[in-house]
């Protein structure tokens, strides 16, 4: 139950009621037609901009066709109050008391079902949080958690099929730098050896202390000797004790993923590659230069050829690399192969709850789902 669907409806009924009466003419943009809040500053509690659709198509003025429908607005429906003209065309419609206590009446009458439409059901990702396995989380990340779940929420409540995702970046070298961040705190704790503060690229907090305690108390590695023999092992579960904090504190807002994807399994399947084959066949990576960034001055910038995506062709400012100097793949590649894998599930549309600092990269990853997906599947 929707009030602007409603009146958008009722009113398509008229304009073709007026058109069997010869009073106006249709035009075949009626698609356009729209019903919403009229602005604050203006009298009303709903617009309709049907006069200004139907000016051309009739010869006249919008204002004189908003003056034959207001008159045929008022005669057919009762509940409207007044009907107000706006420039340089708009009915601004005021309803009357009668019609507030009736329709909220109906309102408290369907309780949880207000609001839901079961129609166009569509299969949703909806991909929010995806913090860095690497700590706990920050006010940042819950309000993008909250905005997330309430998203999936409401397409769950009209019917959809819905998945909510967290991307896990467990490949990198801040992975690396945490890793060895929770090796120096289990040989603190172990032999009483300090951990090395005037490092910057480790991870200071207290939390590192707890993942280490829990690797210690639990016996999940016995040997600690060598740092190289037991990486792998070690940064597997350190990654899975800081994402236990995550999800406890994800827990405490009443926030639940149903999937996680974990970068580290993209490597692992050779995803990257086959993504960025897919990319070569359609012809939309080449080799080539780009400029230097906004961020840094020219002469600090030294170009270089690297592979390039063709995203100027989707809307981007400027086509993306996909490769760092020392030829391993960026964050946009493994992004691309992580959106190629949603794509691969089939979903109808994908939906990313970015944090504030991810602003500039919303074209990019747009102009690659357009890409791998040939336009078929929608991000927002």
């Amino acid at each position: 139950m929707n009030i602007f669907t409603i009146y958008l409806e009722k009113i398509k009924d008229l304009l073709t009621d007026l058109e069997k009466h010869k009073q106006i003419k249709l035009s075949d943009n009626l698609n356009n037609l729209t019903i919403e809040l009229t602005p604050k500053n203006l009298q009303g509690d709903i617009s309709c901009n049907a006069a200004l659709l139907l000016s051309k198509v009739n010869n006249k003025k919008p204002k004189d066709i908003a003056t034959l429908l207001k008159v045929n607005f008022i005669k057919k429906f009762p509940e409207f109050k007044n009907v107000f003209i706006a420039e340089p065309g708009f009915l601004n419609i005021e309803f009357n008391e009668d019609f507030w206590h009736k329709f909220l009446n109906n309102l408290l009458n369907l309780k949880e079902k207000y609001g839901s439409s079961s129609s166009n059901k569509k299969r949703y990702n909806v991909e929010f949080v995806s913090a860095n396995p690497t700590g706990p989380l920050h006010v940042g990340h819950c309000r993008g958690a909250i905005l997330g779940d309430v998203i999936t929420n409401l397409l769950i409540f009209n019917g959809n099929d819905v998945i909510k995702e967290y991307y896990v970046n467990d490949h990198g070298k801040q992975v690396e730098n945490f890793t060895l961040s929770v090796y120096y705190r289990i040989i603190e704790i172990l032999y009483n050896k300090k951990f090395p503060k005037n490092q910057s690229d480790l991870y200071q907090g207290d939390y590192v202390i707890d993942v280490a305690k829990k690797i210690i108390d639990n016996k999940l590695i016995n040997e600690f000797a060598n740092f190289e023999n037991i990486y792998n092992q070690l940064k597997e579960v350190s990654i899975k004790e800081s994402l236990k904090l995550i999800k406890i504190n994800l827990n405490s807002l009443g926030i639940q993923h149903d999937h996680f994807v974990f970068e580290s399994q993209l490597f692992k399947n050779k995803e990257i590659q086959n993504t960025i084959e897919i990319l070569k066949k359609k012809n939309l990576i080449y080799h080539g230069k780009i400029t230097a960034p906004k961020s840094i001055e020219a002469n600090n910038w030294i170009e270089r050829n690297q592979f390039l995506f063709k995203s100027t062709l989707y809307g981007d400012d400027k086509d993306r690399p996909l490769q760092k100097e020392d030829l391993s793949w960026t964050y946009f590649a493994g992004d691309l192969a992580y959106h190629n894998s949603k794509i691969k599930r089939n979903f109808d549309v994908l939906i990313n709850v970015f944090g504030a600092d991810h602003a500039g990269y919303v074209k990019r990853i747009k102009a690659g789902v357009e890409a791998l997906s040939n336009k078929k599947v929608k991000l927002n």
